[in-house]
């Protein structure tokens, strides 16, 4: 007996699971890259050793921004989950402690993001509510786990992070209007509007 399904073309053909088509791993894979690179570019930027970039430019919360507004609801998920996991084996940042909180608040920004898509809708402001609402269940997990937290206050830690991150909230709001501007979410051809 055949424990796995087969497809019509022949008996003994066998096909992927329907969770993982070749679109969706096609997809996974360039978000996972778009991922690991946007952080990775941050960081190669000439700028001074007491400047961090990426605290202030968010690069992890580019990828499943995007994601998450062209409706890539299980890429986004996918690429919450993986994305702070194949930077540190890749780059060994964030720490693991650090990878699973930023695992909390890209799971967050993007569950938010598609919940108030499907509420009021796509809107070019959508990123900063995500956001602020990831940097909250940030804090609920490293004020409930403080070992997360470094030995540092939950709130002056979130507080000191926000405060570190505006340019980067300006960056995702300003991605969230051009992705919805020149690549809307269900558009007719699935593609940019303007090609």
């Amino acid at each position: 007996m055949n424990p796995l399904p087969t497809d019509a073309a022949g008996p003994g053909a066998l096909r992927a699971p329907r969770f993982l088509t070749a679109s969706l791993a096609r997809e996974l894979g360039i978000l996972l890259c778009l991922s690991v690179m946007f952080p990775f570019l941050i960081h190669v930027l000439p700028v001074p050793e007491t400047a961090r970039l990426g605290a202030m430019l968010l690069p992890m919360f580019y990828a499943p921004l995007l994601a998450g507004l062209w409706g890539r609801k299980r890429s986004a998920l996918a690429v919450a989950l993986l994305a702070p996991w194949l930077n540190w084996a890749l780059t060994s940042h964030p720490s693991p402690l650090g990878a699973i909180v930023m695992m909390v608040q890209l799971l967050v920004f993007v569950l938010t993001l598609r919940s108030l898509m499907l509420f009021i809708g796509a809107r070019p402001f959508l990123a900063a509510p995500a956001y602020f609402l990831a940097m909250a269940a940030s804090l609920a997990v490293t004020a409930a786990f403080p070992e997360l937290g470094n030995g540092q206050s939950a709130f002056d830690s979130t507080v000191r992070s926000m405060a570190i991150g505006l340019p980067g909230i300006a960056i995702l709001v300003l991605l969230n209007w051009l992705a919805l501007q020149y690549y809307p979410p269900g558009s007719a051809d699935g593609g940019p509007r303007m090609a």
